[in-house]
């Protein structure tokens, strides 16, 4: 009966949209028969039975809610059930209308295929068991003629005894087989449900089982003891519980109820639950238990699945509301990044504009340059972070001296440190051979580095700048006597919009995108950058290693001719 051929009418005027059905439908296993119009659906019908009928309820000539009509009317089809499919708005009166004349559902074009899979599976899963009892049903009615006759031979055995007893006799064989019959599918039913009923005789200690146990729960033959109890076999964390549970029982006289764990001899554990009540005797002891005990492993297995679900929502809900706080503290920091220097330019404008004299004229223009390049190295900073998380960026790879790179930077930024009054020096090996690289993203790499450096630099401080080569990778080491990262915030020194708590690193950290940038410039050269600190107060040292030759090209670089000697540039 399982194996037969099920059949699902699918109706609808464009030949492609039955097309999509079918391929939607190919994994149920039903036979599909198309229909392009109400005429080679009838016509189908009259060839078939179905198990469901799926219709386009917008057709040319008859409508889908019109084939359905004639569909109930005729008594060999009025039973199927039928599935609307309809690719525009359809009116509350069509909807009634449609379920009116014997529509189950509406499915609205584009059809999601899971839920139509469902739905076809729940009607052919209905249509079968509607068969099976139709089967059963004819079987019963064939016994209950089969008892007729039965009845209308004993009926004629009054009148010969040797022929009542020999009719007697094969009614009660009759009568004998059903319960049998009875019985096997009592058993069957609590074996699939893995469920099994018992009785446990206090003073022995041993238990009557419906089925065997052992099977049943998945144990190998003997793991319950001679006296077939689950508890030889309980978790050592539920013993204990399961045990107090019983002698409550006993002692009131009340209904037991427990769930525990067995473990296998393999280690895998099953979750049972039991539940039973207890049978006195005459002189009121109890002195038998009966119940029932059931696997339950499935059911808890869903719950475990269910709660790591739940778990991971709520963290990956956590992890949204951290970064909306992380957005949201970035767009205050940027906003207060852009202003500041903006407010100072109009500060100064307003002034001038008002014709307010100031004593030293050089001093304003000086003071709005450096906010303007304030203003400018913010911005050009976002544009640069936005092209490289879009991935945008391509390199311009030619030779390139680290050295001279190193030089260009350290003059750069030497008014900063002047006015600062922090030294700065650099240190190279005798020989250093050009690397393979773009040179402006290199100097740039180069420039973010010691520009932090120099602005967490105190007074009286010093930057040192080291280069040197293994041979293969081209080692730049910037090392100041700032004021130095916190352990906790150093994993994340490189991150985009992550700050330090400024309580701890005496100062703002800015936007984070200097780090961040000089971070994602070196990986796109193939090379690693790295930060280090002994905490706060103590400085910060990075440390960039490039690859001399980047994998697309691999070409040898002459060594450097000139010898890059250490020279302290102090304020």
């Amino acid at each position: 009966m399982v194996n037969e051929q099920v059949n699902i009418l699918i109706v609808d005027d464009e030949a492609r949209n039955l097309d999509a059905l079918e391929v939607m439908l190919e994994a149920s296993g039903c036979t599909l028969i198309r229909a392009q119009s109400a005429d080679e659906a009838l016509l189908a019908m009259l060839r078939h039975e179905f198990a469901a009928m799926i219709l386009d309820i917008k057709m040319p000539g008859t409508s889908g809610i019109e084939l359905a009509d004639l569909v109930k009317q005729r008594r060999r089809t009025r039973d199927v059930p039928i599935l609307f499919l309809t690719a525009h708005l359809v009116e509350e009166a069509d909807i009634m209308r449609g379920y009116g004349v014997g529509a189950v559902d509406y499915l609205s074009k584009p059809i999601k295929a899971d839920i139509l899979r469902s739905k076809v599976a729940v009607f052919v899963e209905l249509y079968r068991k509607t068969r099976a009892l139709a089967a059963v049903n004819e079987q019963l009615q064939a016994e209950i003629a089969e008892r007729q006759k039965a009845q209308e031979a004993i009926e004629q055995a009054n009148q010969e005894l040797e022929l009542r007893v020999a009719e007697r006799t094969a009614a009660l064989s009759v009568a004998h087989r059903g319960v049998k019959e009875n019985e096997e599918r009592l058993r069957m039913a609590v074996d699939v449900a893995q469920i099994a009923a018992w009785e446990w005789d206090v003073a022995s200690g041993r238990m009557t089982w419906s089925t065997d146990p052992e099977t049943l729960f998945g144990f190998p033959k003997g793991a319950f003891g001679e006296d077939l109890r689950i508890i030889h076999t309980l978790h050592g964390d539920d013993r204990e519980r399961v045990q107090r549970a019983i002698d409550a029982a006993v002692r009131s006289g009340a209904t037991y109820e427990c769930e525990y764990r067995a473990v296998r001899p393999d280690g895998t554990v099953v979750w049972i639950t039991e539940r039973g009540r207890t049978v006195p005797s005459d002189d009121g002891r109890v002195e038998r238990l009966v119940g029932v005990s059931r696997d339950v492993s499935a059911q808890r297995r869903a719950e475990q699945e269910l709660e790591r679900l739940l778990v991971s929502e709520r963290a990956a809900r956590d992890e949204a509301e951290r970064q909306s706080r992380i957005k949201d503290e970035f767009l205050a920091t940027l906003s207060h990044e852009l202003r500041t220097p903006m407010n100072a330019i109009l500060g100064w404008l307003s002034m001038l504009a008002k014709g307010e004299l100031v004593r030293d004229p050089s001093e304003v223009i000086t003071a709005l340059q450096r906010n303007a390049t304030i203003q400018a190295k913010l911005i050009e900073d976002l544009l640069e972070m936005n092209k490289l998380t879009s991935g945008t960026v391509q390199l311009e790879v030619e030779p390139v001296d680290v050295g001279a790179a190193v030089d260009g930077a350290v003059q750069a930024l030497r008014p900063m440190a002047d006015a600062k009054g922090v030294a700065l020096s650099v240190t190279a090996e005798a020989e250093l051979p050009q690397i393979q690289a773009d040179e402006r993203r290199v100097q740039q790499i180069l420039w973010n580095l010691l520009h932090n450096a120099v602005k967490f630099t105190p007074s009286a401080g010093r930057v040192d700048v080291a280069l040197a080569c293994d041979g293969v990778l081209m080692r730049v080491t910037v090392r100041d006597t700032g004021q130095g990262i916190p352990a906790e915030f150093l994993p994340f020194v490189f991150d985009r919009f992550r700050q330090a708590d400024s309580s701890t690193t005496r100062g703002a950290w800015g936007l984070g995108i200097g780090l961040s940038i000089a971070r994602h410039l070196v990986e796109l050269h193939g090379g690693v950058i790295e930060a280090r600190s002994a905490g706060p107060g103590e400085g910060a040292t990075f440390v960039v290693r490039l690859p001399i030759h980047t994998p697309a090209t691999g070409a040898a670089v002459p060594p450097r001719s000139e010898v890059l000697r250490t020279r302290p540039i102090t304020a």
